[in-house]
């Protein structure tokens, strides 16, 4: 009986943070209230209170889990590959897709919001500089050993590549979901990586 009852409140939990994140998308983080979040998820405010003490808490609580699906699994993805620094670039850039594939609006929230937020001296900007910095120093350590193994150019900062690679990505998801079923999609992965690739891969790497 507790197992269903911690699946029922896990799956309105998560419903309202769905239904928040639709709305942030459309009326940003300050623009949506409470009542746009219990009216759109058909909650009573009761309910939302139940769950989240704050907005505030929700908007963490949101951020965590795109930690948690997208940082965790990447992280865990890349450090299973069996091989060099190109296996590990080829497994990043077909993870990415297939995350903004499952995860489109978790994904672009998390950009979106950070945009509004970060500057605003919001309590949540040193949440969001955090898992930003964790994913430039995850992506710095592979370009540290690509250049280690003679695959990444050598006069490149490891710090400023991650940091573009992460520009780049929020820049396509933010394109791709804009711009969704009306562009060719694999076309759309496929000029994301040769561009990508071809900035900061030494000369006369192979890709595979």
């Amino acid at each position: 009986m507790k197992a269903k009852d911690n699946q029922n409140n896990k799956s309105t939990e998560d419903r309202i943070m769905e239904h928040a994140i639709k709305l942030f998308l459309k009326k940003g983080y300050h623009g949506t209230t409470i009542d746009d979040i219990t009216r759109s998820a058909r909650l009573t405010k009761g309910s939302f209170y139940w769950y989240f003490r704050s907005k505030e808490e929700m908007l963490e609580r949101i951020f965590l889990k795109f930690e948690n699906l997208f940082l965790d699994r990447l992280a865990e993805s890349l450090n299973a590959v069996q091989g060099g620094t190109l296996d590990k670039i080829a497994k990043f850039i077909r993870f990415i897709p297939a995350f903004a594939y499952y995860n489109p609006e978790l994904c672009v929230v998390f950009t979106t919001l950070s945009g509004e937020l970060v500057g605003t001296r919001h309590k949540i900007e040193a949440e969001i500089r955090r898992i930003y910095k964790r994913y430039q120093d995850f992506l710095a350590e592979i370009m540290v050993q690509g250049i280690k193994e003679g695959v990444v150019k050598k006069d490149l900062n490891p710090d400023l590549v991650a940091s573009v690679i992460i520009a780049f990505h929020n820049g396509i998801l933010f394109q791709w979901f804009m711009n969704k079923g009306r562009i060719d999609e694999r076309a759309y992965v496929d000029t994301f990586n040769r561009v990508l690739l071809k900035g900061f891969l030494a000369d006369k790497t192979r890709f595979p």
